[in-house]
């Protein structure tokens, strides 16, 4: 009989305790939470004897000093999964810990180097790899090709929710932050399918109060393009697509994956469907439990190197919140090059809105456009999607006045103050300063502002990224891309 007990009594922790209980031979005997009510509630609610159901501030080391309990599910918020799964380590419990595993990789392979020391089992419970999809999805690679990019997203629109529950995902700690609690799931897809060590290509993202609450993050493998996107404050289909020479695979519902689409270069189709045997918990359970059995110290689907590289990634992905003063350098570039040969007048302003207007179409909303004749206010070109409302043009006229106070794009100011280590100021008050989406335009051997373009509608900087794409296309030149997009 494997004895379980469990570190921390929140509404993940109750999910895993009916899980546990189709498994044969494994048991839960233990819990520890800090609230006495709490503790008393497990007894009656799972037959957990009063003894072992710990409670107040020795909880977790008692229930780790019980000699009954054989294997931990640490189910505490994240900043606690180090402290105490080394403690458990040390304590001789096997540890299945909820994902992220750690903070950082640093972390993570501090964890991986005891668990072999102690040889004591230790797994993230990076529950989509374990359900019966998984195992079919990889079956079918050999159908798609040779891989060239994946996308996994994963956004939710749950921020006044947290907000109101006063969730620690939101509390401005060291575990808090959609990239730790959604972007995990997406980075065990890209680890588990792409080789070799991520490079940051390209960050986007948003704040509350200095938290990340959106993140969009494309990277590069070995010669694969991946994409990372997650979020509490949007909701979207959450998917992974797995794109190939000969082919692509669409599995739905990444983090609770049961359903999958294989699609052909000829155009046929293949539905894979794989319900869960009991629940989507069940086969990390079930899993774990085999490797306890087995004597085993660390599990095939996900070995401790897996769990390494997926914090690896993350910490990869939260260097680009790192705005440096390269970033104001490639916008100074940009500036440089996107300068019109001779002259800029209504028939390149015509040619330069319309480029915007069809370009926008790759992003996932409308936008508004205007030129503006700086040398006397002449409006050239204006244009709004149908979703747009009159107040969008309020937000058009404060990035152009941005614009003509600083010479720059409007997205200067915003490097500025993160470079300066003032990105709380933007991030906590983000209307007190304008946003990107205004761009000067100049013409070759002069640095007057001739005109100014502005799109405003996209978010996280992307419409900063959108006129620089319509500049490039119009010009026939190429620039250096920001890296780093965040507001």
């Amino acid at each position: 009989m494997i004895r379980f007990g469990i570190l921390g009594a929140g509404n993940i922790a109750h999910r895993f305790a009916a899980s546990l209980a189709f498994e044969e031979d494994a048991k839960l005997v233990a819990i520890s939470c800090r609230s006495a009510e709490k503790a008393a509630a497990w007894v009656s609610d799972y037959g957990i004897s009063a003894n072992q159901a710990y409670a107040g501030d020795n909880a977790h080391e008692d229930l780790l000093s019980d000699p009954e309990v054989d294997a931990i599910y640490l189910a505490l918020p994240h900043q606690l999964h180090y402290q105490w799964t080394l403690a458990a380590l040390r304590a001789g419990k096997a540890v299945l810990c909820e994902k992220p595993a750690m903070l950082t990789a640093q972390e993570m392979a501090e964890v991986a180097d005891v668990a072999r020391e102690q040889s004591v089992l230790f797994m993230e419970a990076m529950k989509p790899r374990f359900v019966a999809l998984y195992q079919q999805v990889i079956d079918a690679m050999s159908e798609i090709g040779k891989i060239v990019r994946i996308d996994a997203t994963l956004c939710n629109d749950m921020l006044g929710y947290a907000q109101g529950k006063d969730s620690y995902h939101l509390h401005g700690g060291p575990g808090a932050g959609v990239l730790l609690d959604c972007g995990i799931y997406c980075a065990s897809w890209l680890e588990d399918f792409c080789p070799g060590i991520p490079r940051l290509d390209r960050i986007c993202g948003a704040f509350t109060d200095g938290v990340d609450t959106y993140v969009d993050a494309t990277l590069e493998y070995g010669g694969i393009e991946a994409r990372l996107e997650c979020a509490f404050d949007r909701a979207k289909p959450r998917t992974a697509t797995i794109v190939g020479t000969k082919g692509s695979i669409l599995v739905e519902e990444l983090h609770r994956p049961q359903r999958a689409i294989v699609t052909l270069a000829d155009g046929s189709e293949r539905i894979i469907d794989a319900p869960y045997e009991h629940d989507d918990f069940y086969g990390e359970v079930h899993h774990f439990c085999e490797l306890l059995r087995a004597g085993a110290t660390e599990s095939p689907i996900m070995p401790l190197k897996d769990s390494l590289h997926c914090a690896l990634l993350l910490d990869t992905i939260r260097e680009g919140f790192h705005i440096t003063r390269g970033a104001l350098d490639t916008l100074a570039e940009q500036e440089r090059i996107l300068r019109y040969p001779e002259r800029f007048g209504a028939e390149e302003a015509l040619a330069l809105g319309n480029r915007v207007a069809t370009l926008f179409h790759e992003y996932d909303r409308g936008v508004t456009v205007k030129i503006t004749r700086e040398s006397d206010g002449m409006q050239l070109f204006a244009w709004s999607n149908d979703d747009k409302a009159p107040r969008n043009y309020g937000f058009v006229e404060g990035k152009r006045a941005a614009a003509l106070e600083s010479g720059h794009a409007s997205i200067w100011r915003q490097l500025e103050l993160s470079i300066a280590g003032h990105s709380d100021e933007l991030f906590s008050t983000p209307d007190a300063f304008p946003v990107a989406g205004a761009f000067p335009i100049r013409v070759m051997g002069s640095d007057e502002i001739v005109a100014t373009i502005v799109v405003s509608g996209l978010h996280e900087g992307l419409d900063h990224e959108l006129v620089v794409r319509a500049l490039e296309t119009e010009l026939g030149v190429h620039v250096p891309a920001l890296k780093f997009i965040i507001s």
